[in-house]
């Protein structure tokens, strides 16, 4: 008769009745749950994902509030643009040198004196001289910056808006050469 020669590691072992049942929250009794520091390195990593979810929140919040301040000025600067636009289309006599800013009467607009208010924005049209070059072969000589004719029927026209934003100033502006066209 021959022996075997057949070893008990290769015969399957039944583990210990303690070992192979699990309870209900997860962990083992044969040390195989979860520790302490795995605990709490995923609450770690849950805290950083939190304070990284709320700060980008906070920060597009934010930029949506600024980007309202921004869209606001663009209007008022665009309206007041218009305004003179309007102005000078119906009587360009009426236009002088200066600050102003935009009032609409009886469905008209007009141009007041100085500077206006409009909740947190100053709103400011300022019309200034334009210099052409005294000599030209062309029936409206160009612009020059210095050492030309002032032309009474030119003018050039700042729109300016200007606000705090965290308290700094900021402003928006537009501008344009106005000139008497009829």
């Amino acid at each position: 008769m021959a022996l075997s020669t057949k070893s008990n590691q290769d015969t399957p072992q039944a583990l210990p009745a303690s070992n192979a049942e699990h309870s209900s929250a997860g962990w083992q009794a044969g040390g195989q749950g979860f520790s302490l520091v795995e605990i709490l390195v995923s609450i770690s990593l849950m805290m950083v994902i939190v304070v990284g979810s709320l700060s980008a929140n906070s920060l597009a919040s934010n930029s949506v509030g600024l980007n309202k301040l921004r869209s606001r000025a663009n209007l008022l600067a665009k309206e007041g643009m218009e305004a003179l636009l309007s102005v000078r289309a119906g009587d360009f006599n009426s236009l002088g040198l200066g600050d102003f800013h935009p009032v609409m009467n009886s469905g008209l607009w007009t141009l007041v004196s100085g500077s206006e208010t409009v909740g947190q924005f100053t709103r400011t049209i300022t019309l200034s001289p334009v210099m052409r070059d005294m000599v030209c072969d062309t029936p409206v000589c160009g612009v020059v910056e210095a050492g030309g004719l002032i032309d009474r029927l030119s003018f050039y026209a700042l729109v300016k808006v200007t606000w705090k934003e965290n308290n700094q100033d900021k402003d928006y502006q537009l501008n344009t050469l106005v000139t008497y066209w009829r």
